[in-house]
């Protein structure tokens, strides 16, 4: 098994995976995925970058990452938006492997955090992730906005 950085061609692969972690997460409904416009954010305008997991030919997990930047720190750092393995191929070392090539890639550059989310009911991704040294954060209070509110906003149209 490896770990390699994505490519274009990967791309029907890694959306089948991302269907399957919505499916895991209990959240199908919520993919709204364009593989065209998947396709250019992350190979061509390369606005995330994406790591592949292969087993015999086969990808069986992925990991989408992008730069952020903190003010505090001066520095970029790593957020991790995804980090997912088949169910057949966890316990394998695969995710330990994936979130390496990340902190290796932070270390290389000078990096300052490698942060992402986890849902509060997956103890096995929490005891995962604290086990590799990981802490939790408290006292923030996550905001999001989708493209509805984006608009409005953007429009001066917002309700309020």
């Amino acid at each position: 098994m490896i770990i390699r950085k994505a490519e274009k061609a990967d791309t029907k692969a890694i959306i089948a995976l991302i269907k399957e972690l919505a499916e895991y997460e209990k959240m199908p409904n919520e993919v709204k995925i364009d593989e065209a416009v998947f396709t250019s954010h992350l190979f061509e305008k390369k606005l995330a970058d994406a790591l592949v997991a292969v087993s015999d030919d086969q990808i069986v997990g992925y990991a989408i990452y992008f730069h952020s930047f903190s003010t505090w720190l001066g520095r970029a750092g790593i957020y991790l938006e995804d980090l997912y393995v088949k169910k057949e191929f966890r316990k394998q070392g695969l995710g330990l492997k994936m979130i390496k090539r990340l902190a290796k890639i932070c270390e290389n550059e000078g990096f300052g955090r490698l942060e992402w989310e986890c849902l509060d009911w997956n103890e096995p991704s929490i005891k995962f992730y604290e086990s590799l040294g990981a802490k939790r954060q408290s006292g923030w209070i996550k905001f999001r906005m989708t493209a509805d509110e984006i608009g409005a906003l953007a429009e001066n149209k917002r309700q309020k």
